[in-house]
């Protein structure tokens, strides 16, 4: 069942605002407190004012209707990306398509032996010693495009100057979400709202998801993802991210790693995907009475 316009109200009471819009909010968190997330306070406590005044990351409070900090989070630019073919792997099969070409050759030839040996190069790679044009010309194909890959890829390392350029396949826009933290003591009137649902997860979708739609209004983002500092030995924090807030461990996608974010685990989620499961959150709010409890 969606939600309800009497718990809209107590959400809408709510204000998120950036840390540095008022002096106030910096006193204010002299009184948040995190058990699992010490570092983090402390970090914010130390460098958030000054990192978001300076623009290098943007850091927001949640607030109540009594203006006590409910939890903070921090926003960053960062780009994704689809990796690069292994230049090794490259080179080897650009090897082995050489050989079958040259094979195919010999096999045509009038030399016995030379067909033989060339049959005998077929049959290791799996390809039979029989080829139609059209497995002939898809070979040829591979090799002009992977000889086009290496050539240049070679050439733009010759090219660049800078040593530290990382080349990859394809690049995402993307918003990191830095930093991600309730206050542990709220918890208890937080309960008070009767909400039915966790801080954090509630917050999350009302406050945090739509700031990358209102990036999307002026800049090209395609990701949200964050590093899960899970130290847990059942990953419970990365279930967290995956089970509430819908990021995934994926595969397809890749972004460098800073030092800070080293034994995390990275997950994302299209922008797009996140305006979805917002929508589907909000709209299954609350249970309906045929509503199994599991």
């Amino acid at each position: 069942m969606k939600i309800t316009r009497e718990q809209e109200k107590i959400l809408d009471s709510f204000v998120c605002e950036r840390l540095s819009v008022n002096y106030a909010n910096v006193a204010a968190m002299s009184s948040f407190a995190s058990r699992r997330g010490e570092s983090l306070v402390n970090y914010i406590m130390h460098n958030g004012l000054k990192e978001d005044v300076s623009g290098k990351t943007a850091y927001y409070v949640i607030k109540n209707e009594r203006k006590d900090i409910l939890m903070f989070f921090s926003l960053k630019c960062g780009a994704l990306f689809e990796p690069l073919d292994d230049e090794t792997e490259v080179k080897r099969d650009l090897d082995r398509l050489i050989i079958l070409l040259q094979a195919i050759k010999n096999a045509g030839g009038s030399d016995a032996e030379a067909d033989k040996e060339a049959n005998e190069i077929l049959q290791k790679y799996s390809l039979g010693d029989r080829l139609s044009m059209n497995d002939f010309d898809a070979i040829l194909d591979k090799i002009k495009k992977k000889g086009k890959y290496l050539k240049m890829l070679s050439g733009d390392k010759e090219m660049e100057d800078n040593e530290n350029i990382f080349r990859v396949l394809s690049t995402y826009s993307g918003i990191e979400l830095v930093h991600f933290c309730t206050n542990d003591n709220l918890k208890a009137r937080w309960k008070e709202y009767n909400l039915g649902h966790t801080m954090g997860e509630v917050l999350f979708w009302k406050f945090i998801a739509p700031k990358f739609f209102e990036a999307q209004k002026i800049i090209g983002c395609e990701y949200a993802f964050l590093f899960a500092a899970d130290l847990s030995e059942d990953g419970t924090l990365v279930n967290y991210y995956d089970t509430i807030l819908k990021f995934k461990k994926s595969m397809d996608v890749g972004t460098n790693k800073p030092f800070y974010d080293f034994c995390c685990d990275f997950m994302c989620q299209s922008v797009n995907d996140l305006r979805k499961n917002r929508q589907y959150f909000f709209d299954n709010f609350n249970l309906d009475m045929d509503d199994e409890i599991i």
